[in-house]
């Protein structure tokens, strides 16, 4: 009976030694378990995080988008008027060629008198 009282406690021993390491064993899994959810709720936020600024960024791209197009309508407004403007600068030049061409031969068609001129 002692022999068998003996054998058993061997087997309790060696019960708890595995028990004990099977605990240890739940506790590291349970450890790297909160370890991998703090971890995945950490990358979650950052993905939030660039979520929101890469909405920020499109937002900004398109109004700067919006900024450059209307840039390129007014510089090409500017150009054309611009283009209008020479034009009829050119014809104020011819005009007043034409103008000059005109009073030099009505000059020149004229009698001319020194008395006349002094006065």
């Amino acid at each position: 009976m002692i022999d068998k009282l003996h054998h058993y406690i061997r087997e309790l021993r060696l019960l708890r030694k595995t028990m004990e390491a099977a605990k240890k064993q739940n506790r590291g899994f349970e450890d790297s378990k909160n370890g991998s959810a703090d971890e995945l709720k950490a990358v979650g936020e950052e993905i939030s995080t660039l979520k929101t600024k890469i909405k920020k960024l499109e937002s900004e791209c398109e109004t700067k988008d919006k900024e450059v197009k209307a840039a390129e309508s007014n510089s090409l407004a500017f150009k054309n008027q611009s283009a209008g403007f020479l034009l009829e600068y050119d014809h104020l030049l011819e005009e007043n060629q034409n103008l000059r061409n005109q009073l030099q031969s009505i000059d020149q068609s004229l009698p001319h008198s020194d008395g006349k001129k002094n006065m």
